[in-house]
């Protein structure tokens, strides 16, 4: 095991929210904003326009956004409505629209995660692309952690199999070098770091870290199983035995073994863990930002910023 942690150069979302301006100085990403009847969403949108990170685009009720926007004083006059005043018919629109082309990310507004998804992944949006799967992917800054922990999935597959957690390492690899972060250092997460085979999640586990040992897995390093102490410190990882991961200590990215862990790591994080958060849905035609209902209104801008950062990469 590596001694001295290794900190990337990009392990803040001040540094995110750089370079995603970086990104856009010349050319800035169309987001469609759909079902914007959230004040804290058009506050977050408002903010991205105004740093010129995107060009806006709002899918929804255009009477209910001119009248929320104009007695929260924010100025998105400017911004093409494409004026839908049912919730589900806005979701459908954004789905469509973005699978032609027309916009290059989607802000989830106001509704059901579930029936957004089930929106989404609908045949006719065209949203899926086929042979990749579709994943959310959270990003945290904890107060006490040197860097971003990005984790997946804590919004879209319950129950990863072998081969889909495979996939979840790609795409989890894949945005985080789109973020700034090359090579992330990936635990596979599970309740101990012995490999037992009544306890499928460990095998798993062990099955990738030899893939990734093997160079089967690109882009990235990944070890496991770890528990969630040992990923993320390294006093807990040499008190366990585990002395020669380039992993444990000190992860940038956790795959979770289920959806259920997944959503308890990043809820603990986000409300007790003082970290500031954002998440995104990775995978399908155009990256979503993505909220919960209790996110503020800055982590929903960092949800922005996440998507911004995978749609111009």
């Amino acid at each position: 095991m590596a001694t001295d942690m290794v900190v990337p150069e990009v392990h803040s979302f001040e540094q995110l929210i750089a370079r995603a301006k970086e990104r856009t100085s010349s050319s800035r990403p169309k987001a469609a904003l759909a079902v914007p009847s959230a004040p804290e969403w058009l506050q977050a949108f408002d903010r991205a326009v105004k740093e010129k990170l995107v060009e806006p685009v709002v899918v929804g009720d255009e009477t209910l956004f001119r009248k929320m926007t104009a007695a929260s004083g924010i100025e998105l006059g400017n911004a093409e409505v494409i004026d839908i005043n049912q919730p589900d018919a806005a979701f459908v629109t954004a789905a469509q629209i973005a699978a032609r082309g027309e916009v290059d990310l989607i802000i989830k507004g106001r509704g059901s995660m579930v029936d957004f998804l089930k929106l989404l992944l609908r045949e006719e949006t065209l949203f899926k692309v086929r042979g990749r799967l579709i994943s959310h992917i959270a990003v945290m800054k904890p107060e006490r952690y040197p860097k971003l922990l990005f984790l997946t999935d804590a919004g879209v597959v319950p129950w990863p199999d072998l081969e889909t957690k495979l996939a979840l390492v790609n795409n989890v690899a894949g945005f985080a070098a789109a973020a700034g972060v090359d090579s992330p250092r990936i635990a596979m997460l599970a309740a101990v770091e012995a490999i037992y085979l009544q306890m499928p999640v460990t095998t798993e586990a062990a099955v990738l870290a030899k893939m990734s040992d093997r160079g089967q897995i690109k882009g990235a390093l990944v070890d496991g199983p770890l528990s969630f102490d040992v990923a993320v410190d390294t006093v807990a990882a040499y008190s366990k035995g585990i002395t020669n991961s380039e992993v444990a200590g000190q992860a940038d990215a956790m795959v979770a073994p289920n959806i259920e862990t997944a959503i308890g790591v990043y809820r603990a994080m986000a409300l007790y863990g003082r970290a500031e958060v954002g998440g995104l849905l990775f995978g399908g035609r155009v990256p979503v930002a993505l909220a919960n209902r209790w996110d503020s209104v800055a982590s929903r801008f960092h949800s922005i910023v996440l998507a911004v950062l995978a749609a111009t990469n």
